[in-house]
């Protein structure tokens, strides 16, 4: 078990951005797919992560629903070629593969520290069901377990039913089937046994999926579930007629019977690749009528992008919270930003509200999205996306901050109007000057963020200069400004209020274009 989950963690570290990279040339047709989901689960060796890349590529538009069936379908062979490299006898090649892993773990610099990790993996794998055969020899002398076992080959339900059962416990089907290769090569499995094993066990691997589906947020995961479920069910049942006809192909294939394990899983994925791979587009039909998407009432607050299954495969998570995080940003432009000169500078009672409220929307963003990242951190991260993590939690940051000055200056002329006092034209002009330029600072580190366009990055970095020595002259003018000899006393006061509220919003205005240019430094990787 834990050769194999240290091998698809560390291969899920090696390969998973160059899966996404490789994602839209093999999607564009049903059998690439198929082919693509083979690749993928000798990846990760995980169905979980399978899964989540499965839901997150439909949702996201990359693949329709059809195409990611096809994934699903090709999962199964590719869980096969991993079950036939584990049935050979290789404890020599084995030892040689630890030993080279722990020297590119320990000397190894990014993608070559991974490597090495699955390297270890896959020889503890080898070692272990080396150990097995071993430790299964005695096994023999006890009468029960062995006339058990002897007995699941006339009773093909129960065999099913066993191998559902010891999957769904040890929610690993390439670890059951280095534990029955391992029964199988001390004789205590036969073949008629070893295929309804088989069957049960890839029904078993869905299980968990198909149960966590239940509370799964987005239909499409649901049909997903469902189908990898449906195909292995359907295609058992097709199958348990032939039993005995598909044992003696087992058979004819290879008189090893560890080898037999694993061609019976090969033949079975194969069975369904070709039975349900050429109606997958009337299947993913069927599975829309069958499952439609529910209208349910729309939650006030609901984070657009970030699941928490994706949590199972960081890639996938980081690349759904820069979305996330870019969403946040334009939500403040346009809801914040882009309401300044109405409900500050002009008198605009509904923008100023509009201000204040989003404001709270904000801190809730940032609450959510900061609990994910944390999550996230705690998981198995490469060196790049643990500094993707740190960089995105930087950047919500400085996000909230620009949320929390604009909020300011909205107070500020919030209480400037309560004492009936507000902004002269003169004034408005002179803040609408500064505003302008801070305005366009913000969208085009917005944009530079989305696009990880460094050059525009450089662009907002240096205008910031301009905006200080602006910023400074207008408050210098503004604190300069002598009242008129003929003022009263109450006159003089309430001035001294607006120079003050004047100066305020200045600094506030300021303040967010800092921000702005720390998000650019980040994206530039001078942070």
């Amino acid at each position: 078990m834990y050769g194999v989950e240290s091998t698809s963690e560390g291969l899920q570290k090696f390969a998973a951005h160059r899966l996404q990279a490789i994602l839209t040339s093999m999607t564009k047709r049903t059998l690439l797919a198929a082919l693509f989901g083979m690749v993928m689960t000798v990846a990760f060796q995980s169905s979980a992560a399978t899964t989540v890349l499965v839901v997150e590529f439909v949702n996201s538009g990359l693949m329709n629903l059809t195409q990611a069936l096809g994934i699903v379908l090709g999962s199964a062979v590719g869980t096969s070629l991993t079950i036939q490299l584990i049935a050979f006898q290789m404890l020599d090649v084995a030892l040689g593969a630890i030993f080279l892993g722990f020297l590119l773990h320990r000397i190894g610099q990014g993608a070559w520290k991974h490597l090495g990790q699955a390297l270890i993996g896959f020889g503890i794998i080898f070692v272990g069901r080396s150990d097995m055969a071993g430790a299964s020899a005695p096994l023999k002398n006890i009468p029960e377990l062995y006339s058990f076992l002897s007995g699941l080959g006339h009773s093909p339900i129960l065999g099913i039913l066993v191998g559902l059962a010891l999957t769904v416990v040890i929610q690993n089907s390439t670890a059951v089937f280095a534990i029955m290769m391992s029964l199988a090569g001390q004789h205590l499995l036969g073949l008629a046994a070893v295929v309804p094993l088989v069957l049960g066990t890839h029904i078993g691997g869905t299980v968990t999926t198909l149960l966590s589906s239940f509370t799964a947020r987005k239909t499409d995961a649901k049909r997903a579930a469902w189908a990898n479920t449906g195909y292995k069910v359907v295609a058992a049942a097709l199958v348990y007629p032939f039993l005995p006809q598909m044992a003696k192909l087992v058979q004819w294939s290879t008189g090893n019977l560890e080898r037999q394990v694993a061609n019976a899983h090969l033949f079975f994925a194969l069975f369904m690749v070709v039975v349900f791979l050429p109606f997958n587009s009337l299947i993913a039909r069927g599975l829309k009528r069958l499952l439609p998407g529910r209208v349910q009432p729309e939650p006030l607050l609901k984070l657009k992008y970030i699941d928490e299954s994706s949590l199972e495969v960081p890639a996938v998570a980081l690349t759904q919270t820069l979305q996330e995080i870019w969403s946040l940003g334009r939500m403040i432009w346009e809801q914040m930003m882009l309401q300044v000169p109405r409900g500050v500078l002009e008198v605009g009672e509904e923008s100023l509200r509009r201000i204040l409220e989003t404001e709270k929307k904000v801190d809730w963003y940032h609450h959510h999205i900061s609990r994910f990242l944390i999550a996230l951190s705690k998981k198995q991260l490469t060196d790049e996306q643990m500094e993707e993590n740190i960089n995105a939690q930087f950047i919500l940051k400085e996000l909230e901050y620009v949320g929390d000055e604009l909020d300011y200056a909205a107070v500020v002329i919030q209480k400037v109007r309560a004492q009936n006092m507000d902004l002269t034209q003169g004034d408005r002009e002179v803040l609408r000057e500064l505003y302008h330029k801070i305005s366009r600072n913000f969208s085009s580190a917005l944009d530079a963020m989305e696009r990880g366009d460094e050059e525009l990055a450089a662009g907002v970095i240096r205008q910031h200069p301009e905006i200080v020595r602006l910023q400074r002259s207008l408050s210098f003018t503004a604190l300069a400004e002598v009242p008129c000899a003929e003022t009263t006393a109450e006159d003089i006061r309430r001035e001294e209020k607006m120079r003050y509220a004047k100066v305020d919003l200045m600094n506030h205005l300021y303040s967010v274009d800092e921000h702005v240019v720390n998000i650019a430094q980040v994206v530039m990787g001078i942070a």
